[in-house]
């Protein structure tokens, strides 16, 4: 697929991300604060792309567009429902981290709940990044590179952890944040030229790409792969935890210049949004009418790169495929330092550590990180797709954490012992997904058809862990909580069982009556909570630095794409 000329664009890119990444963070690796922090100077762009950048990974060039050659338009809605969790980021968390001067998401959680529940919380983000982040990331990277290049996987996964963790490791959160921005614009470019050149192969035929039946519609029947009663629970749970309650997301908006490039940053990455599934999404359709016969559908990008785009620019297209990945693994190194040093090592023992510890602490932690997540990645083959892997962990993990996020800042009741119980219901969801997993290599399968789509599944975790915070946030007995969560648990399930679309419908109207309702209670001002003050969209004053303009702006574009393509 590729000559020298490729080759020579491809290491050339090696070699500029890696100089991009040390100059750029010379002066800020020193200190906790310019180390994990990007000492507060990122301005709005660099937040915005880097948003994006950490976003899309190989699990996307890869699986995702393998999803759309098998499943069509229903896959993009893995891009554009964001809007709904970026929204509440942009009104509801950022101004809530930021006036309160939050560092960690783990760090907020102890400011409500106390510091059980800030430790539990890190261990379960690094617990997540480290089993799902990196490995799908490292295995699909070696995949995509193994097709491309012929190179074999598991050297791939060892290549690409030695570049990103040289100047990650190096450089922390400025040399992300920066690198992140070159390569965003980079896999973009790339992602939508496969796309525009695959286009013109096919004659401009968009409704060949479009198929027909359910691959034409972003909104599918409860019967489908990918049910509409599933993207609803997606939208409130899943994504609102990736982007408004993780700290691979967030550190970047909280090392913004000031709050509103921290908000612009995000509408930024909502424009982004838009536009990604041209990216993401659509070649794998496009390469479904070339190739409507392809044996694995993750195959799917490799193989359109190698079908419509030219020797001399294929090394390009790699690139940003490389960019995607090692955008992904330098965000996962430096949350994952982050946490380990600010929210376990500094709170247990190193409280009066000179800055210079921390700081190695946190390029070791990182390292270390990346070391584990390179061997365990070859496990990720149990899952048949790759995109899929990470949705059958991620989706019931997520949940439980939206509910404790979402009572923090909005329920002045919320209680310590409740958040603690929802976040050790997260934990408990990984080793349960696991298992399923490999006792249905086994041909054995206990739960109910209906449960187990993972996203119907979290639609019934969601309704629980709503249970479990106003049950376990009270002054009852524990006796008595644990009885009043079996009494809702079990008719839950049972619900979830027969019929996931009643379930989809409650977790919509709970959750936007939960967000809404509470949101209009909160107009007087308490310590470490939201309040109505928050919605102030000031800038530099100028027309166009009005929030509420780019962002009805941005509502109103994502409103006519899905009416076009209901």
């Amino acid at each position: 697929m590729f000559n020298n000329f490729d080759l020579s664009c491809f290491i050339a890119y090696f070699v500029v991300v890696v100089v991009i990444g040390i100059l750029s963070s010379r002066s800020q690796r020193k200190t906790v604060g310019g180390y994990f922090r990007g000492g507060n100077r990122l301005p709005f762009y660099a937040i915005g792309f880097s948003i994006v950048a950490a976003g899309i990974s190989s699990e996307q060039f890869v699986g995702e567009v393998g999803y759309a050659y098998k499943l069509g338009m229903p896959v993009a809605n893995w891009e554009w429902s964001v809007f709904p969790a970026l929204t509440i980021l942009l009104w509801i968390f950022i101004p809530l981290y930021f006036r309160n001067k939050i560092t960690t998401m783990p760090e907020y959680l102890e400011k409500r709940f106390g510091g059980r529940v800030r430790t539990l919380y890190a261990c379960l983000l690094i617990a997540s990044y480290v089993l799902v982040n990196f490995a799908v990331v490292f295995y699909t990277g070696g995949f995509a590179l193994e097709i491309m290049w012929g190179f074999p996987k598991l050297a791939a996964v060892w290549v690409l952890a030695l570049v990103t963790g040289l100047y990650t490791v190096y450089g922390g959160l400025t040399a992300v944040a920066w690198t992140s921005s070159f390569q965003c614009i980079l896999l973009m470019a790339g992602g939508i030229y496969v796309f525009i050149a695959g286009m013109a192969m096919i004659g401009w035929d968009f409704q060949a790409i479009l198929g027909t039946g359910t691959q034409a519609h972003l909104i599918t029947p409860a019967d489908h792969e990918v049910p509409w009663t599933a993207l609803a629970v997606m939208m409130l749970t899943v994504h609102l935890w990736y982007y408004a309650n993780n700290q691979y997301i967030n550190q970047r908006c909280l090392a913004a210049r000031s709050e509103w490039h921290a908000k612009m940053g995000i509408l930024v990455a909502v424009g982004l949004q838009i536009l990604l599934p041209m990216a993401t999404t659509f070649p794998g359709m496009v390469y479904r009418v070339i190739n409507p016969d392809l044996p694995h559908s993750d195959q799917a990008y490799p193989m359109i790169v190698g079908t419509v785009v030219p020797t001399g620019l294929r090394g390009l297209v790699a690139a940003a495929i490389v960019g995607a990945i090692m955008s992904t693994i330098a965000g996962l190194v430096n949350s994952t330092s982050t946490l380990v040093t600010l929210d376990i090592i500094q709170r247990w023992k190193g409280k009066n550590w000179p800055e210079e510890k921390l700081v190695r602490i946190g390029r070791w932690s990182g390292a270390i990180a990346l070391l584990i997540g390179a061997m365990i990645a070859p496990l990720v083959m149990k899952w048949e797709n790759l995109f899929r892997y990470a949705q059958d962990i991620w989706c019931p993990l997520a949940a439980p954490v939206v509910i404790v996020f979402l009572a923090a800042a909005l329920w002045k009741n919320a209680g310590e012992r409740g958040a603690y119980i929802c976040i050790w219901f997260s934990i408990l969801t990984i080793p349960f997904v696991i298992m399923k997993t490999i006792l249905a290599d086994y041909g054995i399968v206990f739960l109910p058809e209906n449960l187990a789509n993972p996203l119907v599944l979290t639609g019934a975790i969601t309704l629980i862990s709503i249970a479990l915070m106003w049950i376990f946030s009270s002054d009852r007995m524990l006796s008595s909580c644990l009885l009043f969560s079996a009494a809702v648990v079990i008719p839950i399930l049972i619900i979830a069982a027969i019929s996931p679309a009643t379930v989809a419908v409650m977790v919509l109207i709970v959750m936007i009556l939960l967000i809404i309702g509470l949101g209009l209670t909160r107009r007087d001002p308490s310590e470490y909570m939201w309040d109505m003050s928050m919605l102030s969209s000031d800038g530099v004053g100028c027309w166009y630095a009005n929030l509420w303009l780019w962002w009805g702006l941005s509502a109103l574009i994502m409103a006519s794409i899905y009416l076009y393509f209901w």
